[in-house]
C-alpha cells in the first residue's frame, strides 16, 4: 500500500461526514476538521494572538484531493456547523496529489480577520 492510498483510505475510513458547498453544487464526502492549536501563542500569519478581543477560532481541514476548495468561497458543513475556507493547498508526493488541507473560520458573524487593524 502506497502513501497516497494509505492517506485516502484513512480519510475515507475515519474522517467525519462533511458537505462542501461551492457555487451551485454540494459534495458529500469525508474529511477531518479539528481546532487549530496555537503553540507559543503564535497565530496563523505570524501575528501574536490577542486574547479576549474577537472570535478568532480557526480549524484545520484535511480532505481528499479530488474535492477542490476555493479560498473565501467554499463552505464546509459538518454537524450543522458551517465554516468558510480562508486558505487551502494541496499536498503532493511525486507530483501526485495526496490530500487537501485548509484553514477554516466559522461561517458568518464578525471575525478577527474582518476587522481593520489600527
Amino acid at each position: 500500500m502506497g502513501i497516497i492510498s494509505a492517506v485516502s483510505g484513512t480519510i475515507k475510513r475515519y474522517g467525519c461526514r462533511v458537505d462542501i458547498l461551492s457555487a451551485d453544487k454540494r459534495i458529500s464526502t469525508r474529511a477531518f476538521i479539528e481546532p487549530l492549536r496555537y503553540k507559543n501563542k503564535v497565530y496563523v500569519g505570524g501575528q501574536y494572538r490577542r486574547l479576549g478581543l474577537a472570535r478568532s477560532e480557526k480549524y484545520l481541514y484535511i480532505g481528499l484531493p479530488e474535492n477542490t476548495l476555493a479560498e473565501n468561497t467554499s463552505v464546509i458543513e459538518m454537524n450543522n456547523i458551517k465554516y468558510i475556507v480562508k486558505r487551502c493547498e494541496t499536498y503532493y508526493v511525486h507530483d501526485r496529489p495526496v490530500y487537501v488541507w485548509a484553514i477554516l473560520l466559522p461561517y458568518g458573524g464578525a471575525l478577527e480577520d474582518d476587522y481593520e487593524s489600527d
